[in-house]
């Protein structure tokens, strides 16, 4: 595949995740906790729609796994390659280390059991023991962690989701105007 394939296929794909229900209806994600002297602590999550989800999730998965041609990685090396306008250079800077980020952490740090739950960790857990492998030794670290600590898994996955969405959907918009403005140089 051509880097100008692959970056159309990138477009063809963030165009997917723009049109999809989830996103249309509004990535609704919140986890409140309550806690009072005589009921004591309380966990109210509001999360997307499972089927929506799901499949958001299809098209979503390809822009994380690095066998995929459109895997962000690839992507953004690809526009570092071959992108001559510099402000847009940093634009990918800028975006790669916010992806970074969210990948680290989703403001809240997750300890279980002496194991600290980052973003990637719970997408690892969701993604391969959940949704689509079905990796015996993560479905078992999901199963296993009592309703609030898997509460707060899934909240991190979401929230990475979330976040890597919006960096998906910049670059998108970083190589469409690259494109038109003639910013790309493949030879």
């Amino acid at each position: 595949m051509t880097p100008t394939e692959q970056l159309n296929l990138f477009q063809a794909k963030a165009e997917e995740l723009r049109d999809s229900k989830l996103l249309r209806k509004g990535f609704d994600l919140n986890v409140t906790i309550n806690w009072n002297k005589i009921q004591g602590i309380n966990f109210v999550a509001r999360q997307p729609d499972e089927t929506e989800l799901r499949a958001f999730l299809l098209t979503f998965r390809q822009f994380i796994s690095d066998k995929e041609p459109i895997y962000i990685h690839k992507i953004y090396n690809l526009c570092q390659k071959f992108l001559v306008n510099d402000k847009f250079k940093q634009y990918l800077v800028i975006s790669r280390r916010i992806w970074e980020h969210a990948q680290k952490s989703c403001g809240i740090n997750f300890i279980y059991n002496g194991q600290k739950i980052s973003p990637e960790y719970a997408v690892n857990l969701w993604v391969n023991g959940y949704y689509f492998h079905s990796d015996e030794e993560k479905l078992k670290t999901l199963h296993y962690m009592l309703p609030p600590g898997r509460m707060l898994s899934r909240f991190q996955f979401l929230s990475f989701i979330q976040d890597a969405t919006r960096q998906i959907l910049y670059l998108d918009n970083i190589i469409k105007i690259s494109f038109k403005e003639g910013y790309f140089r493949f030879d």
